[in-house]
């Protein structure tokens, strides 16, 4: 060694090289010589002087130049003359020179020096090693490089930090056969669309449901407000006319025997249309609690009408007022709750009263087909339009209620009518026209059909 700690042997081994032609012999074993100290860390030199002699060797004979350590050497010497040594950290450190990392052994006495290329090519194995199914794969990209460097590994859509001993560097991956993801993915979306769908649908469900129960709630109260007037209405009028009758009867003394006579009849009349307004009431307040209870024995057609026509005899006694009763020999008895069946004709006959003109005529007819018993009441009135026929029996409905102020009339009467027919396990319909009258139908099981 001389005084600055070189080899001396090498540089005299150099220097023989450049005294000997190449074609000699010993110019071949001297290369090969040097070469060997070169490689052997083993030969104590310094750095600075073994970097030299390979560039040297490198000149004179490249056959015999082979040097692993090469480019190690030279990033040393690059990365000492950039910087001065000191002591590092055990995790990955980037230096001044670009693309040049370090990472110092725990003890922070050696210190190794990687390119970004050995880093990323290292890790690459790694994880290849880690994962060699056919799933992910895995890249590597150093702190700052979001766009890739050109050349370098692609990038893919999503990445995680690499950890602590590569601090900033990430890790992406990519899928080598992404149809599975894909089909979970496609799965998820379509559930979410589904509970999205059910969401909206669920909401305009309540939305429905909630308009209809306030729909309800108001026609309830109109309803309750239309049957308060209605009530009022109808028990003021006859209770006025009798009252207007009683009044006139005393003034007078009874003096016209012959007008007492009519005021009497007429105030009988008001009383009989005030019962009969108070006995619908009453039947209906019984049918919305369900507590109309009906009292089924054996009777008969002619039972049932006879009741109903003496009721009506003196509404109908007049030139211009006329009704027709014609019952079939023969008919079998009922099972039904007789007074019920009575205000069934009634009303229907009163129906065919009020909603007909100046000239009336009304038939009552019975009959008996296929087991029952027919009770028909036909008018000669205005009739019903075809699109209010199943209107008609709804409670408090009127299909005129200008012409229902003028006669009298609350809209319960073919309500009632309804469910006392339906309540015997008999049906009730209609068959009108416009400006033709109408025929309403009663059909009621007999008393077999009944018990059977």
């Amino acid at each position: 060694m001389d005084v600055y700690g070189r080899l001396i042997a090498a540089d005299e081994q150099l220097l023989a090289l450049g005294l000997l032609r190449r074609g000699d012999s010993q110019f071949t074993r001297t290369a090969q010589r040097l070469a060997g100290w070169l490689n052997d860390y083993q030969v104590s030199m310094p750095s600075a002087q073994r970097l030299f002699l390979m560039d040297e060797l490198r000149a004179l004979a490249p056959d015999a130049a082979a040097f692993p350590t090469w480019s190690a050497e030279r990033l040393a010497a690059q990365f000492v003359e950039s910087e001065p040594p000191r002591p590092g950290n055990p995790a990955l450190e980037s230096c001044r020179l670009p693309n040049l990392w370090r990472l110092a052994s725990p003890d922070r006495r050696v210190m190794a020096l990687y390119s970004g290329e050995s880093v990323v090519a290292a890790t690459a194995s790694v994880l290849a090693e880690q994962n060699r199914q056919a799933g992910p794969r895995f890249a590597v990209s150093p702190p700052g490089d979001e766009e890739g460097r050109p050349g370098g590994p692609p990038h893919y859509g999503e990445s995680i930090a690499a950890g602590p001993m590569l601090p900033g560097w990430q890790v992406s991956f990519s899928l080598l056969n992404a149809q599975p993801f894909d089909e979970a993915a496609r799965r998820r979306r379509d559930a979410y669309l589904w509970a999205g769908y059910l969401a909206v649908a669920a909401m305009a469900l309540t939305g429905l449901l909630a308009g209809q129960s306030i729909r309800r709630q108001a026609r309830l109260a109109r309803l309750k407000t239309d049957l308060v007037a209605t009530v009022s209405h109808e028990l003021k009028t006859p209770l006025a006319s009798m009252r207007l009758l009683v009044e006139t009867l005393l003034e007078d003394g009874f003096q016209d025997e012959k007008a007492a006579r009519e005021y009497l009849e007429m105030i009988a009349g008001e009383n009989l249309r005030l019962s009969r307004l108070i006995e619908n009431f009453l039947t209906f307040s019984r049918m919305e609690r369900n507590r109309r209870k009906f009292d089924f024995a054996k009777t008969t057609a002619e039972e049932v009408i006879q009741p109903a026509m003496l009721a009506m005899r003196e509404r109908l006694r007049g030139p211009e007022r006329r009704i027709e009763v014609e019952v079939s020999p023969g008919l079998p008895p009922l099972w039904a709750d007789r007074d019920a069946l009575v205000t069934v004709l009634l009303n229907l006959l009163d129906n065919a009263y009020k909603y007909t003109g100046r000239e009336k005529r009304i038939s009552l007819r019975a009959s008996c087909q296929d087991g029952h018993v027919i009770f028909a009441v036909t008018d000669n009135g205005i009739g019903i339009a075809p699109r209010e026929r199943k209107r008609i029996f709804r409670r408090f409905y009127q299909v005129d209620r200008r012409l229902a102020r003028e006669t009298g009339g609350c809209g319960l009467g073919l309500s009632i009518v309804d469910f006392i027919v339906r309540a015997h396990g008999g049906e009730v319909n209609v068959e009108s026209r416009p400006g033709a009258g109408s025929t309403f139908r009663v059909s009621l099981p007999c008393e077999t059909g009944a018990h059977a």
